[in-house]
């Protein structure tokens, strides 16, 4: 083999292993979203099992608002239950096919933070010492929940992770 083959070889090898770590980035991050989505859900039903409380079930579409709003607050870069657009947490639920009819209620918890003060175990502290979001957790009207998780530059602040969960019952 050539010099000139050998180097034609050894760039379409660089090229080929950088095309592959492009291609599994993407699952990789969605991949640690969902782990760190269910360590806050673990959270929150320990919390709840040591209340006596039945455990909240993930719910699709809970998920999916949930996901979104944080998604929507990266984003656009606010912090509050009520997009710059106007879509409320009502809103939100209603068109995500969540009530199927009858009764419903839905409430929703948020929080932020950067390095461990955005870990699942720092938000769920810090929204047990706040009464209404306490009151969220240790609902024993709410059976249903949906978390979201977004990660970026948020409030100034880079590498910042914005929490949203739904609660539902129906």
């Amino acid at each position: 083999m050539t010099s000139a083959m050998k180097s034609r070889a050894l760039i379409s090898s660089l090229l080929l292993a950088g095309a592959l770590m492009l291609m599994s980035a993407a699952p990789a991050s969605a991949t640690t979203n969902q782990v760190y989505r269910w360590r806050l859900f673990t959270r929150i039903n320990d919390v709840r099992a040591a209340h006596g409380l039945h455990k909240f079930r993930i719910a699709d579409s809970l998920r999916d608002t949930a996901q979104r709003h944080s998604n929507d607050m990266v984003a656009r870069d606010y912090f509050a239950h009520t997009s710059p657009t106007g879509s409320t947490l009502y809103h939100r639920v209603l068109e995500s096919g969540f009530p199927s009819g009858g009764s419903w209620s839905a409430g929703e918890n948020i929080a932020w933070g950067t390095g461990s003060i955005g870990s699942p175990r720092s938000i769920v502290r810090m929204w047990m010492h706040s009464p209404v979001h306490r009151a969220n957790l240790l609902s024993r009207t709410f059976g249903c929940i949906g978390i979201g998780r977004a990660t970026g530059r948020f409030m100034g602040n880079s590498g910042a992770i914005v929490w949203t969960a739904d609660f539902g019952h129906r």
